[in-house]
C-alpha cells in the first residue's frame, strides 16, 4: 500500500530530514532526487548516450534538481540545453552550489545554459530546438503550482506540448507536471489557450506519491510514474499522517481476500439479499445479484416487488427469487417481511432500480431502521436518503453507501465542482459527518474508513466501465466480499468489492477492447482476477496500515 501525501506533508517530511534528529544536508536531497530521476528516466529511455535534451530550469529547489540531472546525463553522455528560467540571486544556497558546478560544465557544445527565452527570435530557436531534441525535462514548478501558470511558464508549457504532440520528445517531468496541483490534481486553466498544464510521458516522484498524481485531471498529466525515495530515512517514509491516504495495490487485496479453506460450504460464505428493483428497472436488480454470485456469495436472494418478480424468477438459477408485496414498487406495507427475513441473512443490499417512490422510501427508512445486518447502499436508496442523516449516522458503522459523484452531490449538499475540488477531503468529510464507509465511485474511485477516517484510492478500473449497470454490479461484489471468509470489516470489504471490479473490468478491456463489454461480461471476468489474485500471493506484506485498522 502505497502512502499519499498532500504537499504540506511532504514539506514536514523534508523539514525533519533536513533539521530535525536526521540532519540531513538540503544539498545531499538535491542530489539524490536529481540522481534518481536521471536514473530512473534512464532506464525508461534504454539511456542518454547520443540524445539531445532540453532542460527548463525554474526558480525554486525544482529547478535545482534539474541541475543535478543535467550533470549526471551530461556525464551519461547526453548533449543538454539548460534554460535556467531565474536569476542566480534567485536560487536556493543549494541550488545555487549545482547551478555553479554546471555553469564550469558547460562549453556551448555538450552543455549550453539559456536564459528564459524573451525576444520572438528566442522563440523561434525554442520551437527549432524541441522539435530537434528527443527528451524535455521539466523541472520548472514541483509541487509549488496552484491557480493558473504565468508567463514565461505558460507559453514554455505551450511550446512542449506542441513538440510532443508532433512526436518530436518525450517529456519527463521532475516530482509533478508543471500546472498540476500536487493536493486535488487540479490543472492550470486560465483565459488563454496556452495556460494549460504540461503533459508527461514519465513523472519521477519524490519520497512518497503525491494526491495529485492519481486524482484526474492530473493523473492525465503524469504519464508512467515512478516514485523514489532519494535517501529519505524510512521512519519518515513509514510514519502515519494526520489526514491518511493510501494508493490500494495487489498485494493489500490478496492480503484481506484470503484463499478459501478447503472445509468451507455455502453458509461459510454467506447469504446476500438483494432487496432493490421495480418493474421498470428489473435489470439492475438482477445485475447486483450477478455481481454478487460471480463475488463468491454461498446464496444469493433476490428479493422485488411483486409485480417485478415474473421479469426476474428463473433467469439466472443460482439466484433465489421472490416477489414481496403485490405492486410494481415497494411500500412500507412490505418493510415487516423484509425485516423478518433478515434475521438469516449475512449482508443486505438495496437500492439498484428501487425507484424514487414515496412509498418506497417509507419502506426503506423502516428496513434500515430495523434491520441488523451489514447494508451496502446504492443508487436510488441513496437519492431517497438526502436529508436522512442521523438516522444513518445512527447506524452507519453497518453501513456502505456508494454514491456516483452526481448521487454524491445530491447526498452531501457539494456542488459538483466543490466535489472535484478536493475529492479526497469532500468524502473524508462526508464520511465523518454520516458516519459511514464511503464509497466514492468515479475516476479514481475513493474508499473512507468509517472506523478511522483513512481514504484509499484505487488503482484499477478503465473508461470502458463507464456505462449503465456496472455500479449495479459492484453493489453485488462489495455485498459479496463483506460475507467472505475471513474479511475483517466493512471497509476493508469496500476496497476489495473495488478493487477486484476495477480489475474485472480491466481483464475485459485486454480480453475483449477498450470499451462496449458489458457489466454482466465484467462481472463474469471475476473468478479469472480471483485466480491471478490467490497465484500472486507469495510472501507477506511487510509494516503496512491495515486498511480497517489503526
Amino acid at each position: 500500500m502505497q502512502k499519499i501525501t498532500t504537499a504540506a506533508q511532504m514539506r514536514n517530511m523534508d523539514r525533519i530530514a533536513m533539521h530535525g534528529v536526521y540532519a540531513m544536508a538540503s544539498a545531499v536531497l538535491m542530489e539524490n532526487a536529481g540522481h534518481a530521476v536521471a536514473e530512473r528516466a534512464g532506464a525508461w529511455l534504454d539511456g542518454w548516450d547520443g540524445k539531445d535534451v532540453v532542460l527548463f530550469c525554474g526558480k525554486g529547489n525544482n529547478g535545482g534538481d534539474g541541475f543535478v540531472i543535467a550533470r549526471h546525463i551530461l556525464a551519461a553522455g547526453a548533449r543538454v540545453y539548460v534554460y535556467v528560467l531565474g536569476k542566480e540571486e534567485d536560487y536556493s544556497d543549494e541550488a545555487r552550489q549545482h547551478l555553479h558546478t554546471l555553469q564550469q560544465l558547460a562549453d556551448e557544445e555538450t552543455c549550453l545554459l539559456l536564459p528564459a527565452p524573451q525576444s520572438d527570435a528566442d522563440w523561434q530557436l525554442l520551437q527549432k530546438r524541441l522539435l530537434a531534441s528527443s527528451v524535455v525535462i521539466d523541472a520548472m514548478l514541483g509541487t509549488g503550482f496552484h491557480g493558473s501558470l504565468r508567463q514565461p511558464l505558460a507559453s514554455i508549457v505551450a511550446e512542449v506540448n506542441a513538440a510532443a504532440a508532433a512526436g518530436a520528445v518525450t517529456v519527463i517531468a521532475v516530482d509533478m507536471p508543471t500546472g498540476v496541483n500536487s493536493d486535488t490534481g487540479a490543472v492550470s486553466n486560465g483565459d488563454d489557450d496556452e495556460d494549460g498544464p504540461l503533459f508527461a510521458d514519465m513523472t519521477v516522484t519524490f519520497g512518497a506519491l503525491k494526491r495529485g498524481l492519481v486524482l484526474y485531471p492530473g493523473r492525465a498529466c503524469a504519464g508512467h510514474i515512478e516514485v523514489d525515495p532519494i535517501g529519505m530515512p524510512g521512519p519518515l517514509l513509514m510514519q502515519l499522517e494526520e489526514d491518511p491516504a493510501y494508493l490500494l495495490q495487489e498485494s493489500d487485496i490478496a492480503e484481506i481476500v484470503v484463499p478459501r479453506s478447503p472445509d468451507s460450504h455455502k453458509g461459510t460464505h454467506g447469504t446476500i439479499a438483494i432487496v432493490t428493483g421495480s418493474s421498470q428497472m428489473a435489470g439492475a436488480a438482477l445485475m447486483a445479484a450477478h455481481g454478487a454470485v460471480r463475488g463468491g456469495a454461498g446464496k444469493v436472494f433476490l428479493r422485488v416487488p411483486g409485480a417485478t418478480a415474473p421479469y426476474c424468477i428463473g433467469v439466472q438459477p443460482e439466484i433465489m427469487v421472490r416477489g414481496v408485496g403485490t405492486g410494481d414498487h415497494f411500500t412500507a406495507a412490505d418493510a415487516d417481511e423484509i425485516i423478518a427475513e433478515s434475521k438469516n441473512w449475512s449482508v443486505l443490499a438495496m437500492g439498484p432500480g428501487l425507484g424514487r417512490d414515496a412509498e418506497t422510501k417509507e419502506f426503506l427508512l423502516k428496513v434500515l431502521a430495523a434491520v441488523t445486518c451489514p447494508v451496502v447502499l446504492d443508487a436510488d436508496a441513496l437519492n431517497l436518503l438526502a436529508g436522512e442523516k442521523a438516522l444513518i449516522a445512527s447506524r452507519g458503522s453497518r453501513i456502505i453507501m456508494t454514491p456516483h459523484l452526481a448521487e454524491f452531490s445530491r447526498i452531501s449538499g457539494l456542488s459538483m465542482a466543490e466535489i472535484k475540488a478536493d475529492p479526497i477531503a469532500a468524502a473524508r468529510q462526508f464520511a465523518s459527518e454520516w458516519k459511514v464507509n464511503l464509497v466514492l465511485k468515479g475516476a479514481p474511485t475513493l474508499i473512507v474508513s468509517a472506523k478511522t477516517g483513512n481514504v484509499y484510492v484505487n488503482s484499477t478500473g478503465n473508461a470502458g466501465m463507464a456505462c449503465g449497470g456496472m455500479g449495479d454490479v459492484l453493489t453485488g461484489m462489495i455485498a459479496a466480499m463483506i460475507a467472505h471468509q475471513g474479511m475483517s470489516d466493512l471497509c476493508s470489504a469496500a476496497c476489495a468489492g473495488v478493487y477486484l471490479h476495477g480489475a474485472a473490468g480491466d481483464a475485459c478491456r485486454k480480453d475483449r477492447g477498450p470499451y462496449g463489454f458489458t457489466p454482466m461480461e465484467t462481472a463474469d471476468a471475476l473468478p479469472q482476477v480471483l485466480a491471478s489474485l490467490e497465484e500472486d500471493l507469495a510472501l507477506p506484506i511487510l509494516q503496512q496500515p491495515l486498511i480497517g485498522g489503526k
